[in-house]
């Protein structure tokens, strides 16, 4: 498993490299694996699968300390633009965000560390998550930013939001406990 930055920017977010076979019986992906998968997220605490509609966005989403929680998150089937928003007040990149696209058929994972607010849209048909959580969820400390609020291009047009989200606090009007 291959572990690089995200940019230079983003040197705390993470993008896994692993492996992905295709042949007449179908494929097989494996990017999250082997002794370096503890050094990125330890403990794993969660196993959450998403299924998702085409235009669909989910997020932003993030859990305030002392429940906050790190995500390492692959696409097992579709396509979707994930993205990730820095929501640490004394970071230089506060209230910056970046996008990276995951299919299914490609080798990568992304490791959105603590301190980051996480969404994705689907621009395939349909399409599957794999999160692994390094904590619990927790109702009280669940929270969530409108990812409509930042100028965000989701690659979607006509949108699907939940309620949650739609209701989500703005940016501009969210104060950070990170």
């Amino acid at each position: 498993m291959k572990i690089s930055n995200f940019s230079d920017k983003f040197k705390d977010v993470k993008v896994v490299e692993g492996i992905y076979f295709s042949d007449e019986r179908g494929s097989l992906k494996k990017s999250m694996y082997g002794d370096n998968l503890k050094s990125l997220i330890d403990p794993i605490c969660e196993v959450i699968i998403s299924t998702s509609k085409k235009n669909v966005i989910r997020g932003l989403h993030f859990q305030n300390p002392p429940h906050d929680i790190s995500k390492l998150i692959t696409c097992v089937k579709g396509e979707i633009v994930d993205c990730f928003l820095d929501i640490r007040k004394n970071s230089i990149n506060y209230g910056k965000f970046e996008t990276i696209s995951l299919k299914h058929d490609d080798k990568k994972a992304v490791l959105i560390p603590k301190g980051f607010a996480h969404g994705f849209s689907v621009i395939s048909d349909e399409a599957m998550v794999v999160y692994l959580q390094s904590g619990d969820f927790n109702e009280e400390h669940d929270m969530a930013i409108n990812p409509i609020s930042l100028g965000i291009d989701w690659k979607v047009k006509n949108y699907i939001l939940s309620d949650r989200d739609k209701d989500a606090i703005p940016f501009k009007e969210f104060d950070s406990l990170f």
